[in-house]
């Protein structure tokens, strides 16, 4: 597994994950549960991590990078 990304609200992450679903990626978000906490603290090791296998990593940047051009 590798992080591809770390976002510090749920719904950004979700996001995320939602664009590399429909990529046909699957990906797995980590420290969900205390993204509150990371806001309050802004601190990288309590941020939301999404992840994905190591054999879809190059792809989900891809994907990630071309959605973030978008906006």
């Amino acid at each position: 597994m590798k992080v591809v990304a770390t976002y510090d609200n749920s719904f950004s992450a979700n996001l995320a994950k939602g664009l590399l679903k429909e990529a046909g990626i699957e990906s797995y978000i980590l420290n969900d549960h205390i993204g509150m906490i990371a806001g309050l603290f802004n601190n990288d090791l309590l941020s939301i991590q999404l992840t994905v296998d190591d054999k879809d990593y190059s792809q989900a940047l891809e994907v990630l990078a071309a959605a973030h051009k978008q906006e």
